[in-house]
């Protein structure tokens, strides 16, 4: 973290967004301009300055035989570029158009060719949606889709395409000179499949003068956001029906209990807001090799290159288990876990967990959930851990949250406010196996019910070694 530039925006969460979308395939024909093979081009280049010339003077000029040149005028003549009277050659109507419309370029051929084309419009905003290996994604936020499944008409995929066919070219297919393309005709327009697209959105705090938080919605498509303007709109009410929890004294206090930390306490202004800018300092302070402090979810990208680092380095100078038992202690609220990061920050763990010199590694993971939390809200990440756990009430905090790795690492972080209605997730990582071991004896993840209650689980758990083989 020592890296964090706290003049920029700081991207403190992610969230991703199922997309309701429909499949269109559509069969054009389009026109392209192609410069010509260069003996055309240059034969066409002599008339344009002669006006008329006889067919062996040409050949000639061009150092070419009565048959290649003879070869050469039939194909520039099938293409009505020039015209052929007896031994006579001179531009056509349509050759002289090439030049005049060249300008100081070379002169250009148009081809028709066809253009078998797949494009997905969004069921919100009836725009063309890049396609991504569409699929529903179970732990990101469903939009409810304005129109049905077969409510967009061919005539409308039809039109659409005719209309936005330049954007289609530079945004969906990443063409980079779209101008010299046409749409000549469109011959069928077929519907097809009905999926989802995933589209990512991200939150950033701006300390400034006063902190706040600002979301960010469909990135990439900036340059269109009056023709995107019913999806970001449906963006925006889905996010607002979603809520972290409330931060808390007590929360804090489980937190310093947890890392043996006060300096998020010790950073707490007259208003009773935490300096964030204090806090971080105070951890940098400290300048421990094995403990990395974080700003925002461990999931973003920033964070799990500090985790996955750490990790990393300790391994280095001592044996990790050879397999890795992962809990993840998540938070209160509803819209935790609603991103593709956490996909990425379990498969990046998964990943370094079978790299053990005996190649007999491997990740189970495991989700425990507060008592506030629903179980069908807990059971939408079925997909991305073995097992689920949901916890009686009172066992912990709605506004910690820890991710630990037995014997590896601990994640622990805490909601604090850092203005009126600013509130972030700040922590700390640690490699320090006495912190490890601390942690995980105060969470106790493995305590039966009615402690924890099952609510899925897979048999890709290890059997925990019994007390004889222990010895």
């Amino acid at each position: 973290m020592n890296d964090l530039d706290l003049s920029e925006p700081v991207q403190v969460s992610s969230f991703g967004f199922n997309v309701p979308c429909r499949e269109f395939l559509i069969a054009a024909q389009v026109t392209r301009d192609k410069r010509m093979p260069m003996v055309d081009e240059f034969a066409l280049r002599a008339l344009n300055l002669c006006e008329s010339v006889s067919a062996s003077r040409l050949a000639r000029f061009f150092g070419f035989s009565q048959t290649e040149m003879e070869i050469v005028l039939a194909d520039l003549q099938t293409r009505t570029l020039i015209t052929l009277e007896g031994n006579e050659v001179s531009l056509h109507a349509t050759g002289k158009e090439l030049f005049r419309t060249a300008g100081e370029g070379p002169p250009v051929i148009t081809d028709v060719e066809s253009f078998p084309a797949r494009i997905w419009f969004d069921l919100i905003s009836k725009n063309m949606i890049r396609s991504r290996g569409l699929h529903n994604v179970k732990n990101l936020i469903g939009l409810t889709p304005s129109l049905g499944r077969a409510d967009i008409p061919e005539s409308f995929a039809r039109e659409a395409f005719h209309d936005n066919f330049r954007d289609y070219l530079r945004l969906i297919r990443r063409i980079k000179n779209p101008e010299a393309w046409g749409l000549y005709a469109i011959s069928d327009v077929a519907p097809g499949r009905f999926s989802y697209a995933q589209i990512s959105g991200r939150q950033s705090l701006v300390l400034g003068t006063q902190p706040k938080l600002e979301t960010t919605l469909i990135e990439t498509e900036a340059d269109r956001p009056q023709k995107l303007r019913l999806l970001t709109d449906a963006m925006s009410h889905a996010l607002k029906s979603l809520s972290d929890p409330d931060p808390t004294a007590a929360a804090r206090s489980e937190y310093a209990r947890l890392t043996y930390s006060t300096f998020i306490d010790d950073s707490i202004d007259a208003d009773g807001f935490v300096d964030l800018k204090a806090w971080l300092n105070r951890e940098r302070a400290s300048n421990d090799s094995e403990v990395a402090s974080f700003v925002g979810s461990p999931c973003l990208e920033r964070n799990r290159k500090s985790l996955t680092s750490l990790i990393a380095r300790k391994s280095e100078s001592s044996r990790a288990p050879q397999g890795w038992d992962l809990f993840w202690l998540r938070p209160g609220g509803t819209i935790w876990g609603l991103t593709e990061d956490l996909q990425a920050l379990i498969g990046e763990l998964r990943a370094m967990s079978r790299r053990s010199p005996s190649g007999e590694g491997g990740l189970v993971t495991t989700l425990i959930a507060p008592a506030s939390v629903s179980s069908e809200s807990v059971k939408r990440f079925d997909r991305i851990f073995d097992r689920g756990l949901g916890a009686r009430a009172g066992r912990s905090s709605p506004s910690i949250e820890v991710l630990l790795i037995r014997g590896v690492c601990a994640v622990v972080s805490v909601l604090v406010p850092l203005a009126k209605g600013v509130d972030v997730w700040i922590g700390r990582i640690t490699v320090k196996p006495t912190d490890v071991a601390r942690i995980a004896e105060r969470l106790r993840p493995d305590e039966p019910e009615p402690e924890l209650v099952s609510l899925w689980t897979e048999n890709r758990t290890r059997p925990r070694p019994s007390a004889s083989s222990e010895g």
